[in-house]
This record gives structure tokens, sequence and C-alpha cells, in this order.
């Protein structure tokens, strides 16, 4: 073995047992963060409902009444006002006589006598009408206005011929077609526009003789008295008192 080879194989050996040098790490690259929009979440809006027209009270003349005492049980209602001209008002077939306590709290009670009541049977409601219509009769009274919402459409139908008749309110309900045909005093047909009773009374306002008025409440399919409490509550409670203030007793 010559001396440069030697000396290769020295420096061989030398290099393998090097200690290795630090090597400094690499700093990673901080990329400062992305602007962010901070979005304020919009607020919820509240539903606004519509809340029934603000009413006065009942008035304190009520004077409860038994207007029949035949049968299983007796047939009473209360009284308002003490004016010449009764009006008589027809339930519908549930909430009783206090659905009318909007209407009752307003009407002039100087100039009408209001009458409610409750059916003893809404499945044959014509004796219980026949049976107050009598009352009033005995008690003098010679012109009464019916104002009757779905079942008490049907109601006041029953005494439309009637001589002591002298306005018909049909609101939500059926209407007998010949006996409004023949009636020839005033007659005021009501309903919401989507009520499923609006057909009817449409076409009982069409069939019925002169003179005669159709209210339709538009995009309501609101029910009956149930209209005292919806949006259209003061324009509904304004038609009625406007009908009957025209038919009061001179």
């Amino acid at each position: 073995m010559n001396l440069r080879t030697v000396s290769l194989i020295l420096s061989l050996l030398l290099s393998s047992c090097a200690v290795p040098q630090p090597v400094a790490p690499v700093e990673p690259t901080v990329r400062p963060p992305s602007a962010t929009a901070t979005l304020t979440p919009a607020p919820t809006p509240t539903p606004t409902i519509a809340s029934a027209p603000t009413l006065p009270p009942l008035p304190a003349d009520g004077r409860q009444v038994t207007f029949d005492e035949t049968g299983s049980k007796p047939l009473v209602g209360t009284l308002y006002g003490d004016g010449e001209t009764a009006i008589l008002l027809a339930n519908m077939s549930v909430g009783g006589e206090k659905q009318w306590n909007p209407f009752v709290a307003v009407v002039d009670r100087d100039r009408f006598t209001t009458v409610t009541f409750n059916y003893r049977n809404i499945n044959e409601p014509g004796e219980d009408m026949e049976r107050i219509l009598g009352w009033l009769r005995e008690k003098g009274f010679g012109r009464v206005i019916c104002i009757g919402a779905s079942l008490g459409s049907r109601a006041c139908n029953l005494l439309a011929r009637e001589p002591e008749l002298a306005g018909l309110v049909l609101i939500a309900g059926s209407v007998h077609h010949a006996s409004v045909a023949e009636a020839g005093y005033p007659k005021l047909f009501i309903a919401a526009e989507l009520d499923a009773r609006a057909f009817d009374i449409r076409t009982g306002y069409e069939q019925a003789a002169e003179p005669k008025e159709l209210v339709i409440f538009e995009g309501s399919r609101v029910h009956g008295t149930d209209l005292f409490s919806s949006k259209d509550g003061e324009r509904f409670l304004n038609v009625l008192i406007d009908f009957v203030n025209g038919l009061a007793s001179p």
C-alpha cells in the first residue's frame, strides 16, 4: 500500500467521525390573520298581532229575564236598555250570549232594548226564537231587529216573515231565500271573503228584495261574531251600529 492510498483511507475515517454541527431551525413564516368582518345579526322582527278594539264595559242595566219556563229547562236571557225598538241577538252554536258583548257595550240604550240569550237546544233554535218573540210581543214591542251569526242566521230566518220584524242581519250563515225575497224591510248580509259561508251570504243577498246591503271583509276567513276580535273588528262593529241606528223608532 503506497503512501497516497494510506492518506485517502485516513481522510475517509476522519470525515466519518466528525461531530455534526447543529442546524438553526427555520422559523415558520407567520402570516397575519385575514381581516374578517364582524357581522351583527339583524334583529328578528316581532310579528304584529291585530288586537281587538278597546271597548267600554257592558252596561250596568242588564236585567236577567225568563222567556219560557216550560220544557226541561227554562229559556233565560238578558235585556239591556229601554228603547222602543228591540234588537234580538241570535248566537253562533258556540260562545253563548257573551259573544255579543262588543255590540251590547256600545249600542244606544235609550233607543234600543237589546236581547241576548242562550239556546236550550242548538239543534232546534226555532222554538226558542218564537218564544222570545212572543215574549217581546206581550211586552209591547212592535218593532224587532233580528241579528244572527252562523247558526243564528238560521234562527233569524225563522222570524223573517213575522210582522214585528223591522230589520234583519245575517252574518256568515244560511239564508232562507223565499223569506228574504219577500221581506220589504232593510236587510244586511255580512261575511268574511274566505269564510265557507260567504257563498250562501252572497247568494242570499242577490236573491233578496230591496232594500238590502252586502258587506264582505276581503282577505279574511274569520267566522261570525269572531269578527269582533279580528283586524276588521272596528269596521264590523260600526257596520252593525250604523244599520240599527238607521232603524230606530222615530
